[in-house]
Parts: structure tokens; C-alpha cells; sequence
């Protein structure tokens, strides 16, 4: 990997995520859940353990900026097979 901090991933998470809607940002977030559960080995200060944190933190904010706009759904579907 590249050697980046949480705050360097978190900036390019960030700035990955900033087109996404909340449904892209929904099954995103259940990805990111699902990889952490097959890698449930990794320690938390592996590079891929902290680059899924940035990731899953960017696309909170995400959601939570969607939310601010009034472009959340107010009673979200559930996924099929969704953990988080």
C-alpha cells in the first residue's frame, strides 16, 4: 500500500464520496462493513484497516450531509442482506 494516515485516507475518501447518493453511500458503507468482517484478522493499525475506517467515516458524513439537504429517504429500505 502507500504508507497514508487515517487523515490523508480520510481526504481522499472524502473527496471519492462527494457525487455519491445516499443509496450509493447505503451499499458502500455495507461493503465496507462486509470487508471488515472477512478480514476480521487485520490489526487496527494495518493500512487496510485504516483505510476502511476513512472510508466508512467519510461516507457517515456523506449521508449525514445528504440528510441536511433533505436528500436522505426519511423511512430507508432495508438491503438485501445488509449487516449495518
Amino acid at each position: 500500500m502507500t504508507g497514508l494516515t487515517y487523515s490523508q485516507w480520510h481526504g481522499l475518501m472524502t473527496h471519492k464520496v462527494r457525487a455519491y447518493d445516499w443509496y450509493t453511500c447505503r451499499r458502500a458503507l455495507n461493503d465496507c462493513h462486509d470487508t471488515l468482517a472477512l478480514h476480521k484478522d487485520l490489526s487496527t493499525d494495518d493500512e487496510y484497516y485504516v483505510k476502511l475506517w476513512a472510508e466508512i467515516d467519510a461516507l457517515r458524513e456523506r449521508q449525514a450531509a445528504l440528510a441536511k439537504l433533505g436528500q436522505a429517504p426519511i423511512n430507508p429500505p432495508q438491503l438485501q442482506g445488509a449487516t449495518a
